[in-house]
């Protein structure tokens, strides 16, 4: 009964889940990924944004780079996973599974552990799915993925553009394209890296003092 309810909950999730990790596996493969190793990130890190980010910067970051990207990409769940403290207390694959989509729709649930577990496990294995599916069109088809790589870039401009329509607050997105202008035209090799950092500094003071 909790399963069917939560296939049932995740489906819309499986929609979207598919298309993007499909795209990814499909992108990661042409840019000379091993198979393997592009499943595997789906399985390990299990996140679509940063997922995108590796494998299009991986050859350009060193390993600090990377490691603060990731840091600071998916910071945000932090934030919400304070949330699920006691809920998801001393069950690791829960902590690890718990994404933006799987926490919206378990927040308006009440605490279930059976049905937690599935939507955690449903959500990671639609995505590993989409990643398989992707590889093997991608091996079996001869594709041109020119502009494919695009889908990660497209998708933070929807993300951004909906949150600051809805907070109607447009102060971050002037504060974070100043800052990576800035070191943009100063030509530092992690100018991504300051912008984040510099941003990250300038809301803080900004909401303590302001």
């Amino acid at each position: 009964m909790k399963f069917a309810e939560a296939l049932k909950d995740t489906f819309p999730i499986f929609i979207s889940y598919f298309a993007l990790s499909f795209s990814f596996g499909i992108v990661a493969l042409k840019m000379g990924l091993e198979p393997y190793l592009v499943i595997l990130m789906s399985i390990i890190i299990y996140s679509g944004s940063l997922q995108f980010l590796l494998i299009t910067m991986y050859k350009k970051l060193s390993l600090i780079d990377i490691f603060l990207t990731s840091f600071l990409l998916n910071f945000r769940q932090f934030f919400y996973s304070i949330t699920f403290l006691e809920r998801y207390k001393n069950n690791f694959y829960k902590i690890f599974a718990l994404t933006d989509e799987t926490f919206a729709i378990l927040i308006h649930k009440k605490e279930d552990s059976k049905y937690d577990l599935y939507v955690s496990i449903l959500n990671h294995l639609y995505w590993i799915f989409g990643t398989i599916c992707g590889v093997i069109f991608a091996k079996s088809v001869n594709i041109n993925i020119k502009g494919l790589d695009f889908i990660l870039v497209s998708l933070f401009v929807v993300i951004l553009l909906e949150n600051a329509i809805n907070s109607k607050n447009y102060t971050s997105i002037i504060i974070g394209a100043v800052s990576f202008f800035i070191f943009y035209i100063l030509g530092l090799q992690n100018a991504l890296i300051f912008s984040i950092l510099l941003s990250l500094i300038i809301i803080i003071i900004r909401h303590k003092y302001v």
